[in-house]
């Protein structure tokens, strides 16, 4: 079968003894998949605790990757994503400089990162109109000026990390989406160089992955269809993680995943197996994972806006009254982290 490469690694990774696959790294990601709650914020989170000169952005209008940084952060009062963008969209405006906020003044957990972020704004919800109308209002344009105008308009985030990243001195970028691809998640398409696909063990998320790539690979999707093929940035695949995975409980088993986790993983393999141009090295065995479910550890991790890395077997705490617990498992969702961000950078 296809995927026991895959299960055969796992259990390797699970014990912190898997040997690196050798990916060529990127330097700006986009963590995304056209549907919520599949962990895209509580991966952004980790990964980039797990690295260092790195540069956070959240374009997702709910703000919770922001929140995980500063718990001050629904309080507004920071430079934030749509403050960067819209200088693109309404021109005459100024454009932001040293956007970015250190992570570790505001979550001490990072202290001791060399890390910034960029926050999120509620009002991003409204940037699918307002790019659509940027867009149109390039049409009144002589070619050459239309396509420069487009350009400047979808390469506008990607313009912005760049530039905080050269100011800052980083060298790593991972930009956190929404569920809906208009507006910032199409912006955080063109600026990243690969996308992290998060994959939930339901029918939904492996439909939303089927989504994803159409609108990836087809020439009439909204991504594809403003700029030339010569002219566009097209991310490759650097990775599927499937998410909220079951282990066997068979004595033995050696982290063998259950059943259902099995057909999940069968059915995501085969996806990929049909659109391997879309893979850097081509070959779904590089680029597909597996990460537990966090189950209390991952309510805790989220609750003190505390990295996986950070907690330990048996810490508790009294979350709306029900008292949740950190289990033995927490050292395989560690390694597995560990293991997933070292194929990125």
């Amino acid at each position: 079968m296809a995927i026991e490469t895959i299960i055969n690694r796992q259990y390797d990774i699970a014990c912190g003894q898997a040997d690196d696959i050798g990916l060529t790294g990127q330097r700006i990601y986009a963590m995304c998949n056209l549907r919520g709650g599949i962990g895209k914020t509580t991966l952004s989170f980790n990964l980039s605790y797990l690295t260092d000169h790195l540069l956070a952005v959240d374009t997702c209008p709910q703000g919770n990757l922001s929140y995980f940084f500063d718990n001050n952060y629904y309080a507004g009062q920071q430079i934030n994503v749509k403050d960067m963008l819209l200088p693109y969209l309404v021109p005459g405006l100024g454009r932001a400089t040293r956007a970015a906020s250190f992570i570790g003044a505001t979550n001490q957990y990072f202290s001791d990162k060399d890390n910034y972020y960029i926050p999120s704004s509620e009002e991003l919800y409204l940037l699918p109109s307002q790019l659509i109308t940027a867009i149109s209002q390039t049409n009144g344009l002589q070619q050459a000026q239309k396509e420069q105008a487009q350009r400047s308009i979808l390469y506008s985030l990607k313009t912005e990390i760049e530039r905080e990243m050269a100011e800052n001195n980083l060298d790593k970028c991972i930009i956190d989406t929404s569920p809906f691809f208009a507006g910032a998640t199409q912006l955080a398409w063109y600026a990243a160089d690969a996308l992290v696909i998060p994959v939930r063990t339901d029918q939904q998320s492996v439909k939303s992955l089927e989504l994803l790539i159409h609108t990836l690979s087809s020439p009439q999707s909204e991504f594809r269809k403003y700029l030339s093929e010569t002219d566009r940035n097209l991310p490759g695949i650097q990775m599927v993680v499937l998410t909220h995975c079951g282990w066997s409980t068979v004595a033995g088993a050696r982290n063998e995943p259950n059943q259902q986790t099995k057909v999940y993983l069968k059915r995501v393999y085969d996806i990929l197996s049909r659109h391997r141009t879309l893979l850097p090295t081509g070959d779904p065995d590089n680029h597909l994972f597996m990460l537990d479910d966090f189950l209390g550890s991952g309510r805790i991790s989220s609750f003190e806006s505390k990295p996986i890395e950070l907690l330990q077997e048996g810490e508790t705490k009294v979350i709306e009254r029900v008292r949740v617990s950190v289990n033995k498992s927490v050292d395989k969702c560690k390694n597995q982290l560990k293991y997933i961000g070292r194929q990125l950078w």
